[in-house]
């Protein structure tokens, strides 16, 4: 409707104009022939002063008006340009990336989500910026760079969900996720960096579900089912993922009842006394987005992964450190440990 509007008006812009423009052509050619005919006379001869007194002074008259009829149409041509050009720049789409990702960048989510919910124009421009610099910006800050990935093929829902789930994890918030996933490398049990699909991010439908147990659990079970147990012949024996069951309760490797973790049990006693007043050695320092866990799961050669009683076994001082043990428990039963590099004799 715009444009038919504008092109409307440029009809009837060009309608008043055009015969103005054209006589003033039509006058001017005929001024041009008389000046070409009045320098060919003898002028001194057949010219009386007053006349050419006269003339001369139509001239300067003329001069002025054209002069000014010049800078008018220039004016006019300038401004109509520069009206086009203020109106481009507005558009959202042509503002720079570098600009709008200061601007993300500087922004909490709350803040983004509004600027989404604006209009369309602004959504469809802060689509691929937030793609292309908030969420690798947001790895970046987490220490996950070359360990966890997201697919690219996610859409801008599942795109500001990735964004929410990394910056949720604070400064370095990931870093026991990272240093796990390392370790699982090390021992050729999955392959950096994992990539995290729309799939992974549907395990916790909503903001609630994801703050509902500590925060190590919940990232594990995004990138768990990418780290597989393997043995040196290729024969999988299960894959480190954490399930939710019931709600809260937690089981590692296999969804089954005696594959559950207890997160923060009763803390075992110290072995030297301890102050009434202090505090347990776990309790003093363990982290809330990672406590203390306890699992009844056993390594059995010739079976596999199996369960004893969850109170016979001990207590890890924390969640991420419990998966370490077990990747750790794996290698060493399985595969013999680790080969020590050889000896380097250094001559100074």
């Amino acid at each position: 409707m715009a444009a038919i509007a504008a092109a409307q008006m440029s009809a009837v812009i060009r309608a008043q104009l055009l015969p103005q423009v054209e006589g003033y052509r039509m006058k001017q050619a005929q001024v041009n022939s008389c000046i070409d005919q009045l320098l060919q006379m003898d002028t001194a001869a057949s010219m009386a002063l007053l006349m050419v007194a006269k003339v001369s002074r139509q001239f300067a008259a003329v001069s002025e008006l054209l002069a000014e009829l010049a800078e008018t149409i220039n004016s006019t041509i300038a401004l109509t340009r520069h009206r086009r050009t203020q109106a481009r720049r507005l558009h959202i789409s042509d503002i720079p990336a570098n600009p709008m990702s200061i601007i993300l960048a500087l922004s909490d989510l709350t803040t983004i989500a509004h600027l989404k919910s604006t209009t369309r124009p602004i959504e469809n421009a802060l689509r691929p910026i937030v793609r292309r610099f908030r969420l690798p910006k947001a790895i970046e800050r987490a220490g996950l760079v070359g360990v966890v990935e997201f697919d690219d093929q996610l859409s801008h829902g599942d795109v500001m969900k990735a964004m929410w789930v990394v910056e949720e994890g604070g400064e370095g918030g990931w870093r026991e996720v990272g240093d796990t996933l390392r370790l699982s490398e090390h021992c050729g049990n999955c392959q950096l960096p994992v990539t995290v699909g729309a799939g992974d991010l549907q395990t916790h439908a909503t903001k609630a579900d994801f703050l509902s147990l500590p925060r190590f659990c919940t990232q594990w079970m995004l990138v768990g089912r990418y780290v597989a147990l393997h043995r040196p012949t290729g024969q999988q024996d299960g894959i480190l993922q954490l399930f939710r069951h019931n709600n809260n309760e937690l089981r590692i490797i296999r969804n089954q009842p005696g594959f559950t973790i207890t997160i923060n049990p009763p803390l075992p006693l110290p072995l030297r006394p301890v102050h009434p007043f202090s505090q347990h050695p776990f309790a003093h320092h363990a982290k809330p987005h990672d406590p203390p866990v306890r699992h009844g799961i056993m390594w059995q050669h010739g079976v596999g992964w199996g369960t004893c009683g969850i109170n016979d076994r001990g207590v890890n001082s924390s969640a991420s450190s419990m998966l370490k043990e077990v990747i750790l428990a794996h290698r060493l039963l399985t595969v013999g440990g680790f080969t020590d590099s050889p000896t380097v004799v250094v001559v100074r």
